[in-house]
């Protein structure tokens, strides 16, 4: 069950590309924090299967750092976006 919980929750790089259709068509930083977002979502998957928790230490702190790559993120593309404007 945990193990279903947490691949269901996670979030996928598809939903946070949901609005750009090409990240190609934005900088290199974009794409650096794309992947850095998959890393952190992938070792706080697997973390949250050898806790059995999410509210472990260990997965809080790469949640609280997911969560800031993710704001990141939101912002490079919400000015790339701007700036083609």
């Amino acid at each position: 069950m945990y193990m279903a919980t947490a691949e269901h929750n996670s979030i996928s790089m598809s939903s946070l590309n949901a609005d750009a259709l090409d990240i190609s068509n934005y900088p290199n930083q974009v794409t650096d924090l794309v992947e850095e977002i998959d890393r952190l979502r992938m070792a706080m998957t697997k973390t949250f299967l050898q806790e059995h928790s999410f509210v472990a230490d260990s997965v809080m702190e790469l949640s609280r750092q997911l969560d800031l790559k993710i704001n990141e993120y939101m912002k490079q593309v919400h000015v790339s976006r701007e700036e083609v404007r």
